[in-house]
């Protein structure tokens, strides 16, 4: 039985033990040490360390002889639930009546002279009974190809379709969208499976709004061990919702009687056709565009969102311009030493990103760091006056002057992922490839705590970066602990932000209402918005007329700010009464909004750590917690750790505004208390804390 025995564990690793798996089946694992410095008084048990979560879990042991053992990974489905792929070390424990010790475990057959170990739970599989190339094993192995000496045995849970589409070739030959008709040729090889059909599914993290539709299969032809299938599906009949369409194939286990759903590989060639060449698309009702396009791991999928205008193909001969400008003087721009900041989109000056950009500028901080300092920032944003003093250290998005500092970039420091310093869903762009490699300081722009992004911006994930800023002891720990990163990684400095953050709510007669965004109503048109729990929820808290007589009664204002991933949608919104207002991005900065409420309405929004930072109360009004949980996650327990009321329905959420207005709009002594635990810095000086840490980073690198 496998048992727990602590959570967030470091280990004191001895050295490392030569082991050979003798064999694995139905959840278990025989394996023998080889030359192991083990005498009869030793003690020998095997444990599991979460590689996310650093918990040790040991598994159930039953010592064959000497020097073998068999291990009983059975259990670990109570452990655990399998949402992504989940990486486990294997390591030995050897006790002796003066010490414990703990050893890697080198697998020394190479996975030649027996199959890789599997166990099959249900739909989870520890590790693939699948021949592959060295290289590639060592990333099956959990391990990073670059640290190859390092190649202990590790554990790898994930999902059936993964294990399918690891160990079944699937790849595309041909695509076309004429006509509004999907055409679509590939060559699977099927192994013991059978080919059942191909499906278009909508990619939504929610169980409830999974949409699917089924392709016609016009041809199967038999290649060999491959079959040709060609096919076809109707895009006029699709209802088109959200950004997101995975086209899926799916194949059936006769002997298990349980089918998979496996992508198609889309091969190098095909990739830069599609990318460079390719052009077609179908317009929808919506007038929003289809496309193909090609995932992270190269599989085929589709996106309808509406047209852009860094669609065109004179995106890609200004980066061919701009690439050929940077190599002939390549010296020149390397002796620049060049550092980027911006924020979302790179259409904002209003964030982290705006007031670390400020400080540098403010007080010579690129002498101090050693690097020419530059805003990046698209020509129309409404926020260009705020840089405009800086205008020598503005570079405009998406010119070829911008696309060349991206090229020669020392460093990036941004509040969002790296994709943002460019237009990061442009069809036909070369330059994704090359904002990868920049070296990053994320600034964040909120508090990592009310909603899980380690998917995301965890370790070695797409929005990875080089140093974490966090808030408090406590978001150290969460991003530590959940996102692979070492403490030295995680810089404990305040936001950059806060250094301009006071309290102005003194004559102020307003009240703050921001809710954040939900990943499955993003790209969604203004009809599918309308149709949403989201946008009724909200729109009656805002027509409700017990909100209207309270703040005439107490003679105050609200206004209500949308999320930026949602500002397109602010106009569906309509109020009628005069103490109600829309605020749209580039009305008011947040940060002023946010220093003029009295308090603030929220759901899962982080900003309501700004507000908690200037002593001023917030309730949150979460009336989808259990569909949030579902898509997003938390790393608190928004029922108990909240630092504020939290409401489920609108009449719970007026009766907690109504009593904290008669309470003067302070904080109840037990959420004062859990403000007072929170900040290490309140000397809004945190862009020079930032600072400080960049550059200690720099010496380290």
């Amino acid at each position: 039985m496998l048992s727990n025995q602590n959570s967030s564990s470091n280990l004191t690793i001895t050295g490392s033990l030569d082991v050979e798996i003798i064999s694995a089946a139905e959840g278990r694992i025989t394996l023998k040490l080889i030359n192991a410095p083990v005498s009869p008084t030793d003690s020998v048990r095997f444990l599991l360390k979460d590689t996310d979560t650093r918990t040790i879990l040991y598994p159930g042991i039953s010592s064959l002889s000497s020097d073998t053992y068999l291990l009983d990974f059975t259990a670990l489905q109570e452990f655990y639930e399998y949402r992504y792929t989940k990486t486990f070390r294997l390591l030995a424990e050897m006790t002796t009546t003066s010490k414990i010790s703990y050893y890697r475990l080198h697998e020394i057959s190479g996975f030649t002279s027996a199959p890789a170990p599997h166990i099959f739970i249900e739909d989870i599989y520890l590790k693939d009974d699948v021949k592959v190339p060295p290289t590639e094993r060592i990333v099956e192995l959990g391990l990073n190809p670059e640290t190859v000496s390092d190649q202990s045995l590790t554990i790898t849970l994930h999902s059936r379709n993964h294990h399918v589409q690891l160990s079944h070739r699937c790849e595309l030959k041909g695509l076309n969208m004429r006509g509004g008709i999907l055409r679509i040729t590939f060559d699977l090889n099927p192994g013991s499976l059978k080919y059942q059909k191909s499906i278009l599914r909508f990619r939504n993290k929610l169980l409830e709004d999974a949409i699917s539709y089924d392709f016609k299969t016009v041809r199967i032809k038999e290649n060999g061990e491959l079959l040709r299938i060609k096919i076809t599906l109707d895009l006029h009949t699709i209802d088109w919702n959200g950004l997101y369409w995975d086209v899926m194939i799916q194949l059936f286990d006769s002997d298990t009687e349980r089918t998979s759903l496996i992508q198609i590989l889309i091969p190098p060639r095909r990739r830069m056709f599609m990318k460079f060449l390719y052009n077609g698309s179908f317009r929808t009702p919506d007038d929003f565009y289809v496309y193909p396009y090609y995932t992270g791991g190269a599989k085929l999928a589709l996106i309808n969102r509406a047209r852009e205008q860094y669609d065109g193909f004179d995106i890609v001969l200004k980066e061919f311009t701009a690439m050929f400008l940077y190599n002939i003087a390549k010296p020149y721009w390397k002796k620049k030493h060049i550092c980027l900041v911006d924020e979302k989109y790179s259409t904002r000056a209003q964030d982290n990103g705006y007031y670390f950009f400020k400080h540098c500028m403010d007080h010579d901080e690129e002498t101090y760091l050693g690097q020419k300092i530059y805003y990046v920032i698209t020509k129309d944003s409404p926020d260009y006056d705020m840089i405009r003093p800086y205008k020598k250290n503005v570079v405009h998005f998406m010119t070829i002057r911008h696309m060349c500092y991206i090229l020669a970039a020392e460093l990036l420091v941004s509040t969002d992922a790296r994709s943002h310093i460019y237009a990061q869903r442009s069809r036909h762009s070369i330059f994704t490839r090359y904002t990868k490699n920049l070296p990053f300081v994320f600034l964040q722009h909120g508090v990592t705590a009310l909603k899980r992004v380690d998917f995301f911006y965890g370790k070695g994930k797409p929005g990875s970066c080089d140093l974490f800023v966090v808030t408090s002891e406590k978001e150290k720990q969460i991003v530590i602990d959940n996102f692979d990163y070492e403490p030295d990684e995680v810089i404990n400095t305040g936001f950059a932000r806060w250094d301009v953050l006071k309290d102005k709510s003194q004559n102020s007669h307003d009240i703050l209402v921001m809710p954040t965004w939900r990943s499955w109503l993003e790209g969604a048109s203004d009809r599918e918005f309308e149709e949403s729990d989201y946008f009724r929820h909200y729109a009656a808290l805002l027509n409700s007329q017990r909100f209207k007589d309270i703040l005439e009664k107490y003679d105050l204002h609200a206004n209500f700010y949308l999320h930026a991933i949602f500002q397109t949608h602010t106009e569906s919104f309509h109020i009628a009464g005069d103490r109600i207002h829309l605020k749209s991005f580039g009305d008011t900065p947040v940060n002023e909004l946010l220093m003029q409420c009295k308090m603030l309405i929220t759901d899962y929004s982080s900003v309501s750590w700004d507000v908690l930072y200037q002593n001023k109360p917030t309730l949150f009004y979460q009336f989808d917690l259990d569909k949030y949980n579902e898509a997003h996650g938390s790393y608190i327990d928004m029922k108990t750790d909240l630092f504020g009321d939290r409401a489920e329905t609108l009449d719970q959420l007026l009766d907690s505004l109504e009593k904290t207005i008669q309470n003067g709009f302070r904080m109840e002594p037990k959420y004062e208390q859990m403000q007072q635990e929170y900040f290490r810095f309140e000397d809004h000086e945190h862009s020079r804390h930032i600072c400080e840490e960049i550059k200690k980073w720099m010496k380290r690198k």
